[in-house]
């Protein structure tokens, strides 16, 4: 998810002394995780733990490499492994306890409103329509083996059809429609998307994205396809073998506490996994929730690798 990326706070000098192993507290986050200094400090001096986040990529990156590090973590708790991606998580018991949902948002497509404007060409209703040759070489989406929004797409399409062959089919519609593919969020929206110079003009991203794309004259840069879409939800948690576990408790009590909560939607632009917590105006005017979701029935865990081999043998040959 979006946005700002942040500087991790610096552990504390001396390597080896007993202050370090019991102030310090590890954060494992994908790149999207945005947290302001002024909130970092809250927590240090609300808790007296000294907080250190590490990136780890995209949410696809976060999991494996937790999974690959479980026997010598390489952090205390983790921010960001969704429900596309949980059951990984489960599988391979990383997590101490439960998973604490933070923040959600509903994966969709989202286009550039001037763009289509300036080109005279009416923008798709739905994902649906993208292999439309007047769509053609327009779009942009992540790859599902890194990717929570790629991989939220791709059960979109497998929870909108019926049979394995209309998915394919659908699938192999975009692909000669000269989709592009590209490793993370972050390359996906800020380098391909024609609102921050690329070549692109529609995007696969999320319905509270258009928050961010409001111009200086209060109009939408963007809009979301807000049927059919995907909601992701975001879990924060304690990993096993921590070397913290009270400060990683403590930094995951403070990612569900009020101070953290309000500032989700202005600075990763998704909404409060807290209903109480009241969102901007900016998001509650141009980011509204999917008017349909679609795929929170289906099985991911348990079909994950033989979709990802299939995606892979429609994109990759």
């Amino acid at each position: 998810m979006k946005k700002i990326a942040v500087l991790a706070i610096a552990a504390l000098a001396l390597a080896g002394c007993t202050t370090q192993e019991t102030t310090l507290v590890r954060l494992a986050a994908h790149d999207s995780f945005a947290i302001s200094d002024e909130l970092i400090q809250s927590f240090q001096d609300e808790t007296g733990f000294e907080l250190e986040i590490i990136r780890l990529g995209d949410t696809g990156s976060l999991t494996n490499q937790l999974v690959l590090t479980k026997n010598a973590p390489v952090a205390d708790a983790f921010f960001g492994i969704d429900n596309t991606f949980q059951g990984v998580a489960l599988d391979n018991d990383i997590v101490d306890g439960d998973f604490k949902a933070i923040d959600y948002s509903d994966v969709c497509f989202n286009y550039d409103i001037d763009w289509f404007a300036e080109n005279g060409i009416t923008p798709p209703a739905s994902w649906r329509e993208l292999g439309q040759e007047q769509y053609r070489g327009l779009t942009v989406v992540t790859n599902p083996n890194f990717s929570s929004p790629g991989l939220a797409f791709l059960a979109t399409t497998h929870a909108g059809f019926d049979t394995s062959m209309e998915v394919f089919a659908y699938w192999r519609s975009i692909r000669d429609n000269d989709l592009k593919v590209t490793g993370s969020w972050e390359d996906a929206y800020f380098v391909d998307f024609t609102r921050y110079g690329g070549d692109r003009p529609i995007v696969l991203s999320y319905a509270s994205s258009p928050s961010a794309e409001v111009k200086e004259d209060g109009t939408p840069g963007s809009a979301a396809l807000l049927t059919e879409c995907f909601r992701q939800t975001e879990f924060a948690g304690v990993l096993k073998g921590n070397q913290n576990q009270a400060g990683a408790e403590a930094l995951v009590d403070f990612l569900q506490g009020d101070s953290f909560q309000a500032s989700v939607p202005e600075s990763m632009y998704v909404y409060p996994a807290n209903s109480a917590v009241e969102v901007p105006e900016s998001l509650a005017k141009f980011a509204k929730p999917a008017e349909s979701v679609i795929g929170s029935d289906l099985d991911i865990n348990s079909n994950r690798e033989r979709w990802l081999t299939d995606w892979s043998d429609v994109f990759d040959n």
